[in-house]
């Protein structure tokens, strides 16, 4: 793969090109580890083909702690952006329906709050240890996909300004 890279989303196309020289860090949840393991080995290489820099990574025990962690990342001045992993598999309540959802929420307002983008790669609610599996590559693909066009979008406005 070069650093020009296209692909088909839904349907439209999008270029992530420009990445070379971002620097974001990584928040991953402990729990589930081999899961977020497989998902942050999967980031790490896509972001070295992109010629993005992982700046900093951070463990957190569960979803729900990765709120706090990411802030603490997104302070940073030399930080352009966070991609946060995790897993939430169905068990016997909703409780993993209300985890995603406190995670997710969280994770979007101390994006619109740093002015930062956070990629949200949280698997879940719903879903099984194998389903969870079937869907990390995508889940963590997705996750930095969405901070390099993110942060490339603002930094073509910032320039227009």
């Amino acid at each position: 793969m070069s650093i020009r890279e296209f692909e088909i989303v839904g349907n439209q196309v999008q270029a992530l090109t420009n990445a070379k020289g971002l620097r974001i860090g990584l928040v991953r949840s402990l729990f589930r580890s081999a899961l977020t393991e497989q998902m942050q080995a999967v980031v790490e290489k896509r972001a070295k083909v992109l010629g993005v820099r992982i700046a900093e990574v951070r463990s957190a025990r569960g979803a729900l702690e990765t709120p706090l962690l990411t802030q603490t990342l997104l302070q940073h001045k030399h930080i352009d952006g966070v991609v946060v992993l995790a897993g939430v598999i169905k068990g016997q309540t909703a409780h993993d329906d209300v985890v995603v959802r406190s995670a997710t929420s969280a994770l979007v307002q101390l994006s619109l709050l740093a002015n930062k983008p956070v990629g949200i790669g949280i698997i879940g609610p719903g879903v099984t240890s194998d389903q969870a599996h079937e869907r990390a590559t995508e889940y963590a693909q997705g996750a930095l996909d969405a901070v390099v066009l993110t942060a490339n979008q603002m930094k073509n406005v910032s320039k227009k300004s």
